[in-house]
């Protein structure tokens, strides 16, 4: 399923297509060109950051309704959580051990708020995906422009970018998920201290169009209480 979502993703924006990961038998100085190349071409994406967000934001306006609106309501806060997720994505191409734990707290904490917004998770999700498009996109671009010759050495590292796309695709779904329990549990909790009020004769007036809510009842009507004992 994932790897439909990238081709429809690669199909709408005319992103270049991932190429198949490695496989095994690959030698070390392989490896290791490719990692000069990889970490060339990022290099040069954190120094281009603002334009590679500005695409990232673009697309998403073009690409996904949901965040559309969230754009039209908070241009600034869209672009600077698009900005902060894509510096940590690059960082870690640089340096995976000493990027990992921001890049996880980073995506985590996007994951959270969003569901706090109340943002749908595939839309959240296909946001995520957009941005690991993109930036594979500028690594082929930059190398193409820099060292064409270097580009076939990317195939070794594609698996470990798109790896990289996948984990973080999990660790929002699982924030946004964690974060959307705990918010049905808070309105539970409060729709029975509501209904408690309510029903002892504790609760406050301008409590009452809150209760309404929180019960699904008109705030104006005539109701039957029944209570139970034994």
């Amino acid at each position: 399923m994932q790897h439909a979502v990238r081709s429809r993703a690669a199909i709408r924006t005319g992103l270049t297509p991932v190429p198949r990961p490695r496989t095994p038998g690959v030698t070390s100085l392989i490896d290791a060109d490719a990692l000069r190349v990889l970490h060339r071409a990022a290099r040069t994406l954190l120094d281009d950051l603002p334009d590679l967000t500005d695409r990232l934001v673009a697309l998403l306006e073009e690409q996904e309704p949901a965040y559309r609106a969230a754009v039209t309501k908070d241009p600034t806060a869209t672009w600077q959580e698009a900005h902060r997720s894509l510096r940590h994505s690059v960082a870690s191409l640089l340096d995976p051990r000493g990027a990992r734990d921001a890049a996880r707290r980073c995506s985590w904490r996007i994951g959270a708020a969003r569901a706090e917004q109340g943002l749908p998770l595939d839309a959240l999700l296909h946001a995520f995906r957009l941005g690991g498009s993109l930036v594979w996109q500028r690594l082929v671009e930059e190398t193409s422009r820099a060292a064409p010759e270097d580009v076939r050495l990317l195939v070794h590292v594609a698996a470990d970018v798109w790896n990289f796309v996948d984990e973080h695709c999990t660790l929002v779904a699982d924030a946004y998920r964690q974060t959307e329990w705990q918010i049905g549990r808070r309105r539970e909790n409060r729709a029975r201290l509501l209904a408690a009020g309510l029903l002892d004769g504790t609760g406050r007036i301008a409590d009452l169009p809150e209760a309404a809510r929180a019960l699904d009842l008109p705030e104006q009507g005539r109701y039957v209480v029944v209570a139970l004992t034994g």
